[in-house]
Parts: structure tokens; C-alpha cells; sequence
């Protein structure tokens, strides 16, 4: 499998209060957090999307598409909908905005063997539903899930087939698991760029 098999998109969600300001244009090295992210996840997908709620300004990578969500206030569930109706492949890997240190090892290794309609990580600080991969299937399940209101993004898991990554198989590719560490305080990670 190659980069064409799979869209990507990054989510750029939330208010970001903890961090007190917008954390897709947070300096990160010699660029912002969103451009990093998209550095990482650009070689392994056909296309990458921006997700973010209608209004908001990005400023985004070259070549990376602006797509809004549909739904306000219903989390990131709504984010992964309106990316997986927009993505030209029938798979979606899904990642956030303010997860630096992604391992490109494991993204590759879960685009490459993931199986079933959700490809995600399960740690035993639980799912890892912004790191993983969403197929076309999943569509109906979510949109059933919104339709209650706002909810979790594994609230649909149980209508779907469910590929979990568990910590060993995890640690195989980032054996630190940086890759599901995120910035949500001013000076995280700061240390260790």
C-alpha cells in the first residue's frame, strides 16, 4: 500500500484554553505546530485536509484543503465525519493538530497493516482515536452517533469492525509512544523539540 490508499486529515479543533491561544499557529521549531504535523503526515497520504469549525482562520500548508465541519459542538467526531465525506480515498488517517512528536514509523506501519473499518491504537491510558485510521464505511455509524448528540469518538466503535493496536504492537514503532503525546499547556514539550 502507498500514499494514494489513504487521505489524511488533521484536526484543528477545540478552543485551546489550557494553551490560552490558537495551537495550529504555535511556533514549533521553524515553522507552526499545523505545519509540522502536516510535515509528518503529508509523505504518507495522497492528499492531506486542515479540519476546523466554519469561521476559523488557518493558515495552511501549501496543498493542504481547508475543510470545515458541518456540525458545531459535537467534538471531534464531527471533524472525522466531515473529513471522511470530503477524502478522495477510502481510508482516513485521522491525527491532531498539536501532536508533534507523531512517529512516521508507526503511521506507516497502521497504514500499511491496519485492517477493519477503524485502525486504532488502545494504550492502557485507553484509545487513541485522534491517531488513527477511518474508513469510508464508518460513515453511517457516525452520522447514527451525532444524531444522539454530542459524543465520544469510540461511541460508534461497536457498529463497526475495530482493528486495535494495543501498546506492544504500539511500542514495535514508537517505543516511547511519544507519538500520543500532545501540547495543551504553555511549555509543554518545550524541552524535548
Amino acid at each position: 500500500m502507498g500514499p494514494l490508499t489513504v487521505s489524511g486529515a488533521i484536526l484543528i479543533g477545540g478552543d485551546s484554553v489550557r494553551m490560552g491561544r490558537d495551537k495550529a499557529s504555535l511556533p514549533w521549531g521553524d515553522t507552526t505546530l499545523l505545519h509540522h504535523v502536516h510535515r509528518i503526515v503529508a509523505p504518507l497520504c495522497g492528499e492531506v485536509m486542515a479540519v476546523t469549525r466554519p469561521g476559523r482562520e488557518v493558515d495552511a500548508p501549501q496543498g493542504c484543503r481547508v475543510v470545515c465541519d458541518r456540525l458545531e459542538g459535537r467534538g471531534p467526531l464531527v471533524g472525522i465525519h466531515a473529513a471522511l465525506e470530503a477524502c478522495a480515498a477510502d481510508r482516513l488517517l485521522v491525527v491532531a493538530c498539536d501532536m508533534p512528536w507523531l512517529s512516521p514509523a508507526l503511521l506507516s506501519a497502521m497504514i500499511e497493516h491496519g485492517r477493519g473499518d477503524v485502525t486504532v491504537p488502545r494504550t492502557e491510558d485507553g484509545w487513541e482515536p485522534l491517531h488513527a485510521i477511518y474508513g469510508k464505511r464508518c460513515l453511517a455509524p457516525i452520522e447514527a452517533a451525532l444524531a444522539q448528540g454530542p459524543c465520544r469518538v469510540p461511541s460508534f466503535f461497536d457498529e463497526v469492525e475495530v482493528d486495535i493496536w494495543d501498546e506492544r504492537r504500539c511500542r514495535g514503532h514508537d517505543r516511547e509512544l511519544r507519538s500520543f503525546r500532545n501540547v495543551n499547556r504553555p511549555g509543554d514539550g518545550t524541552e524535548t523539540r
